[in-house]
């Protein structure tokens, strides 16, 4: 804080504030890693870097908020300054020079076993966890999982996305998928799958959304052509 006087007496008071954490890092090479592989044993390694953006050293926390993987996965988590064993709650990097970048790394070995790997967290300057950002790794492997990840965003959108739970999701679009008994089917945070039944509105479909845990749901529609991602908190 600093104080004027200026030459009638009168005392000016200027507060000087920092928006900490805004521009302090980046996110490369996105803030939502995608991908589908084939089912086997190799161990597979998905990282997000956070370049460090200040003139100065640069520490970061992360926390997981949602989500999880098929039984009999082995994921390990990585990042600036340990690999742990399993992903622990929460956890503060090292510091990183202003050439540096922190991260996070995944490392992921599906053990032959058909699933899904959907992991939720959040990353900030240490001591500024208003300047988070969010962070995604959704990851599939083997048979109808596969197919329903591959599959490109459909025109058919349902909103509000992100939506809370137990709300009604709204479809309208250019899309027209073939909307017959079963045809969407929703797969958790957790890679389970759901059969899905949307009811005819009078200016499209509604879904219900009740009994949705928290994290990225995937519906497929029809043929598994088409797909959309539905982010409920």
């Amino acid at each position: 804080m600093r104080r004027f006087f200026l030459s009638n007496g009168l005392l000016i008071v200027l507060l000087c504030a920092t928006l900490t954490g805004l521009g302090q890092f980046g996110i490369t090479p996105t803030d939502s890693l995608v991908d589908v592989f084939p089912t086997d044993s190799l161990t597979r390694v998905y990282q997000i870097d956070f370049p460090n953006q200040t003139e100065d050293s640069l520490g970061l926390s992360w926390r997981w908020i949602d989500g999880g993987w098929t039984e009999g996965w082995d994921v390990n988590l990585c990042d600036l300054g340990e690999c742990y064993t399993g992903i622990p709650g929460a956890a503060d990097m090292l510091a990183c020079p202003t050439d540096g970048a922190g991260y996070l790394k995944l490392l992921v070995n599906a053990l032959d076993i058909e699933g899904a790997c959907v992991l939720h967290f959040w990353v900030w300057p240490t001591g500024n966890q208003d300047a988070l950002v969010n962070v995604y790794f959704d990851l599939r492997n083997g048979g109808v999982n596969s197919v329903a990840f591959s599959a490109p965003e459909s025109e058919f959108s349902g909103h509000p996305n992100p939506i809370r739970a137990g709300r009604m999701l709204h479809f309208r679009g250019a899309g027209n998928p073939n909307f017959s008994s079963n045809c969407v089917q929703r797969f958790s945070p957790k890679g389970e799958l759901f059969p899905c039944h949307l009811k005819l509105a009078p200016f499209g479909w509604t879904l219900s959304t009740q009994n949705w845990r928290p994290g990225i749901h995937l519906l497929s529609f029809g043929d598994g052509r088409t797909a959309q991602r539905i982010v409920v908190h």
